[in-house]
């Protein structure tokens, strides 16, 4: 059994990947010490207007209502002033994906992709958002539009292309605007070596550790970014790290 394995870990994904690149300590809390975070309103506002587009592609009316829907049935009713502002951005963000024109039909969503790297021992899995005829498109709701992709989503888009052999790309779509970046090859390849690396990395480094709690115990705890919600630190302190 493989060091990932014997750590409950049957495969891995762009997003566990990117988490262990940029912050270890917390990997170890979500993946190790098993702490699953709720899903936080940013979240539920990507998810809504995933939902939204995807009903706009299939040619439908009412794709903000939709989407508004989908976000009110993950908050659970919850109320508070962070949330609607959230809220308040769905309608103006699914407007955008319907101004962005689709290559083609879409043929699939929510797909799930593979992906082996050589030297570890379990698969990358992720799913990918929209693929249409030629291309698979990734789609990333955002307060500000960048300039360029960001890396962590190229790292995901390219673990798509390497998976399925196609053109990919990032659709950003803001309140006011919305940005398509196609990933080339050279974009792709490098971002896969990252990939394959903080894999490789993360598997040597679990190779030392039999107890999950030994392994959570060898890294700092930086809990100044904004990825740790209550729930992660409140693990933190009952660990007594």
């Amino acid at each position: 059994m493989s060091a990932l394995e014997r750590h409950g870990i049957k495969h891995l994904s762009p997003s566990s990947l990117n988490l262990w690149l940029e912050n270890p300590g917390l990997w170890t809390i979500r993946y190790l010490a098993g702490v699953k975070d709720e899903t936080g309103a940013a979240m539920a506002r990507g998810s809504a207007v995933e939902t939204g587009m995807l009903h706009g592609l299939h040619g439908k009316e009412g794709a903000a209502d939709t989407a508004l829907a989908n976000f009110d049935l993950n908050m659970a009713g919850e109320i508070a002033d962070h949330i609607e502002v959230e809220r308040k951005m769905i309608g103006p963000m699914v407007e955008q994906c319907a101004k962005w024109k689709a290559p083609s039909p879409v043929v699939a969503s929510q797909f799930k992709v593979e992906h082996w790297f050589d030297g570890v021992s379990v698969p990358v899995v992720g799913y990918l958002d929209f693929a249409f005829d030629d291309i698979d498109v990734d789609l990333k709701t955002t307060k500000a539009c960048p300039s360029s992709p960001r890396a962590n989503h190229v790292r995901q888009a390219s673990l798509y292309r390497a998976a399925r052999n196609r053109r990919g790309a990032l659709l950003y779509v803001t309140h006011a605007k919305h940005a398509f970046y196609e990933i080339d090859d050279e974009a792709r390849d490098r971002a896969l070596g990252e990939l394959q690396s903080a894999a490789l990395s993360l598997q040597r480094f679990l190779t030392k550790f039999d107890l999950a709690e030994d392994a959570i115990r060898a890294l700092p705890m930086n809990m100044d970014s904004f990825m740790w919600s209550e729930a992660t630190k409140a693990k933190v302190a009952e660990l007594q790290l």
